[in-house]
């Protein structure tokens, strides 16, 4: 997937551009669709599948103190748009002069004139431009003006109500994850660089892998059943003029993660860790790359009278993950 950060840089190459708009937060059930739309049209029409996303989220930069959390970081997001098939990413950075543009100016001198984009697609709920003031009724109007197609994707439902990144960003902090996987698709998972740890897991018999992760929001605290792989990214920052390249490096691990603060070991520990311990494993994960995906939480994360009590609960919390994930060695990477 090649990445673009101006409009200036986008040479055709005489396929037509087939281009969804959106921040893609999660790519979830709703994000999905609209990317099938986009790629399935390219296919048919011999196009470019496209998107145009912004590196930051637009409350970001709107409403530093009331920003919302990210569902994916966005390492996660481009690695996720690659593998829906779109083979060009304008990765834009959203400032306050962007956000001052006039809507119709973007459709009209950008969109159509500088991009000359043969399709346009938006979510059902999609707002653009100053004010936010650029919506379906302006793009439709705009479309037979320009001369392109415009088409605007009907919500996506699970479970009664309408999908949506803010949805889902509610039911992750509050742990509902089997609700959270009905309206992603898939499993929640975050993106994470293992990092050097205490290395107190390894001295009790439990080496576990301590995890930078790069999305912003997490369920909450506790132990969890997870399944882990590598992955191998190329230009895992969406660098302009670079391609992007993500791919999963092997198996899925079964693996048991702690998410919180440990106070077993330091009562003022100020941040809270995910550290993940993989069954069945022997190798060295330090600065990979992983995704780590989640099955509904375990337990609460406890205060151990000591390292054996510890020991104790840490081979119940394996034999419980073996039970949930219905294996007793690594997973395959099918399904």
């Amino acid at each position: 997937m090649q990445i673009l950060s101006d409009f200036k840089q986008y040479q055709s190459d005489g396929r037509p551009l087939i281009l969804a708009l959106g921040n893609f937060d999660g790519v979830h059930l709703g994000h999905q669709e609209l990317l099938s739309r986009v790629t399935r049209s390219a296919k048919a029409s011999g196009g470019v599948p496209a998107v145009l996303t912004f590196r930051e989220h637009p409350q970001h930069i709107l409403h530093p103190s009331s920003k919302p959390p990210l569902l994916a970081s966005l390492e996660h997001r481009l690695f996720l748009l690659a593998e829906s098939g779109i083979e060009l990413c304008f990765l834009m950075s959203f400032t306050p002069e962007f956000s001052r543009l006039d809507p119709a100016v973007f459709v009209r001198d950008i969109l159509a004139g500088r991009l000359g984009a043969r399709e346009i697609y938006l979510g059902h709920n999609a707002r653009f431009g100053k004010n936010r003031e650029g919506n379906a009724d302006l793009m439709r109007s705009l479309s037979r003006e320009c001369g392109f197609q415009f088409h605007q994707l009907e919500p996506v439902q699970a479970f009664g109500d309408t999908v949506s990144s803010s949805r889902i960003r509610t039911l992750v902090r509050e742990g509902r994850l089997e609700e959270v996987e009905l309206c992603l698709g898939r499993k929640f998972s975050v993106f994470g660089k293992v990092v050097k740890g205490a290395g107190r897991g390894s001295k009790i018999g439990f080496p576990t892998a301590n995890l930078d992760v790069e999305s912003e929001i997490m369920p909450p605290l506790g132990v969890y059943p997870v399944e882990v792989r590598e992955l191998e990214i190329i230009n895992a920052k969406g660098a302009p003029g670079e391609a992007f390249n993500g791919k999963s490096g092997g198996l899925w691990q079964a693996g048991v993660l702690n998410y919180g603060y440990r106070p077993t070991f330091d009562e003022n520990e100020k941040k809270a860790v995910p550290e993940v311990y993989l069954l069945d494993f022997k190798g060295d994960l330090y600065g990979k790359t992983l995704e780590i995906r989640f099955y509904p939480k375990l337990r609460s994360e406890m205060t151990f009278s000591g390292v054996e009590a510890l020991k104790k609960q840490i081979q119940t919390d394996i034999q419980r993950t073996r039970q949930v994930l219905g294996l007793k060695q690594a997973v395959s990477t099918e399904g």
